[in-house]
């Protein structure tokens, strides 16, 4: 595997015609600087009070970022990293920096239109590499997750410095131009499964607070070990044409709570801020998401188990809690008390 630094595009910002070809070509962009740094300081800063209040963090002083606390390491579903992270990711402003003006005039610029910013934001607390870390994420495309608009784009943004070894983010340049890919059973991936693409030259580097990466959802990404001694904190957001399909998943939420259970914990409650429920006051088209596909490869994943292939545990440790049904679930669970699999698990832990 060759690691390639990332290709930089910031100067192509304002010529979206030079950036729409670039990530045609490459499949994902690197912009320095184009998020705001003291609003990405002010972020990054109440997410380490949270975490310091959590005792994830070691006592410091002077202006270094805080060393993580090693006999404090916390993963999900943990319920204390659950109740923290939840905190963490209420945060009014972190939600508001991923609605940045820059950030979305570039990318009405590629759209060639007004943009729709999914509002579920996802935050990413990841604690130093021990003996119990879960599997990284793996390689993955994004679009079989969220569905909806083929020109759906993430952008990836780091809250404190990272660099391969740190977290930093790891992209397959080019890999979208093959379109949904085949997946592979892999144990050495969070979810049991990633995309199986070429891995030989892989485009990573070293990322800042107010950097950002645009990928598409078929770029084929991963995160990164991190094996530093800090926390490494990121945000990533989707956003797509108005007026491409959406599946309510990248909208609302699957799991009891509400939008109004969130803007309660922000200032005022969320009255009559421009934020609250503002995909609502768009003109977008809502379509089911298609279970079909993720619901057939459990059921590949249970074959292959049941053939007797060890590359198959990773994946039904995640389908025995996450499955899509009872009888998936059940059987998943079923086999990992049968040879090869036996009593050992690795720890599980959210797909998201």
């Amino acid at each position: 595997m060759e690691l390639v630094p990332f290709t930089d595009s910031t100067s192509l910002v304002g010529d979206s015609r030079a950036l729409a070809s670039r990530l045609a070509e490459d499949g994902y962009l690197c912009l320095r600087g184009l998020l705001p740094e003291p609003d990405v300081a002010a972020v990054r800063d109440r997410i380490l009070a949270l975490a310091r209040g959590a005792g994830w963090l070691l006592p410091s002083t002077g202006t270094e970022l805080p060393l993580a606390d090693r006999r404090a390491t916390a993963w999900w579903p943990d319920p204390g990293y659950v109740a923290v992270h939840d905190r963490m990711w209420r945060d009014r402003d972190l939600h508001a920096l991923m609605h940045s003006p820059a950030l979305l005039a570039v990318l009405s610029g590629l759209f060639g239109e007004p943009v729709l910013v999914h509002p579920r934001k996802v935050l990413r607390v990841v604690h130093p590499r021990c003996a119990t870390t879960p599997p990284e994420t793996g390689w993955h495309q994004d679009y079989p997750g969220i569905q909806g608009s083929e020109r759906t784009v993430a952008v990836w943004t780091p809250l404190v410095p990272v660099e391969p070894g740190t977290g930093a983010l790891t992209v397959l340049p080019g890999s979208h131009r093959a379109g949904q890919l085949p997946m592979r059973l892999s144990n050495n991936s969070m979810v049991g499964w990633e995309a199986d693409a070429d891995t030989s030259t892989v485009h990573t580097g070293r990322l800042d607070p107010g950097d950002v990466i645009v990928f598409t959802a078929f770029t084929v990404h991963s995160g990164s070990a991190n094996e530093g001694p800090r926390l490494r904190i990121s945000v990533d957001c989707r956003y797509q044409p108005v007026s491409d399909p959406v599946c309510p998943g990248s909208l609302e939420f699957d799991d009891g709570r509400t939008w109004d259970d969130v803007y309660r914990t922000w200032p005022s409650g969320g009255r009559g801020d421009p934020l609250s429920h503002y995909w609502r006051r768009l003109p977008i088209t809502v379509v089911d998401y298609d279970p079909g596909p993720h619901s057939a490869r459990e059921h590949e994943v249970i074959a292959a188990a049941e053939a007797g292939n060890p590359d198959a545990r990773r994946a039904l440790q995640v389908i025995s809690v996450y499955g899509g049904d009872h009888a998936s679930r059940e059987r998943a669970t079923a086999l990992l008390r049968e040879p090869p699999f036996g009593a050992s698990r690795v720890p599980v832990t959210s797909p998201e």
